[in-house]
């Protein structure tokens, strides 16, 4: 039951380091600035909802002033461009016999043009004025 237990957790561990590492989920870890910035602006303004709060650094066109800095460090304001590339390698564990048996070669034989149906033989016989019946 124990093992079951590790595997789990190593596995969450995994995914939780996939996620954060090759999309926007460590976008997530900025989380407490936004709180921290929301905060601040309920300082200056009680009427201050979350959702005006949202609107004006989300939706509203980009204004720089005396806080744009920390407008920008708010979760999905910018996002990494560079990407990221996780390759994974597996090698056998056991060197690795691939019996390929011998077949003997087909005879060359032409699939498209056989002498039989297509001869010049029968081009006289197409070829012929037309007979009144």
């Amino acid at each position: 039951m124990y093992l079951c237990t590790v595997k789990k957790a190593l596995a969450i561990l995994a995914l939780g380091i996939y996620l954060f590492g090759a999309t926007e989920a460590y976008q997530l870890l900025k989380l407490p600035l936004f709180i921290k910035h929301y905060v601040t602006h309920r300082g200056e303004n009680n009427q201050l909802s979350v959702a005006d709060f949202i609107k004006i650094h989300y939706l509203d066109p980009l204004v720089i002033d005396d806080d744009f800095d920390q407008d920008m460090k708010l979760p999905f304001k910018t996002h990494e461009s560079d990407g990221c590339t996780i390759t994974a390698i597996s090698l056998p564990t056991e060197r690795m016999v691939i019996d390929i048996p011998f077949t003997a070669p087909l005879p060359a034989t032409n699939f498209f043009f056989r002498e039989v149906n297509y001869s010049f033989d029968h081009l006289p016989t197409i070829f012929q004025p037309p007979r009144l019946v």
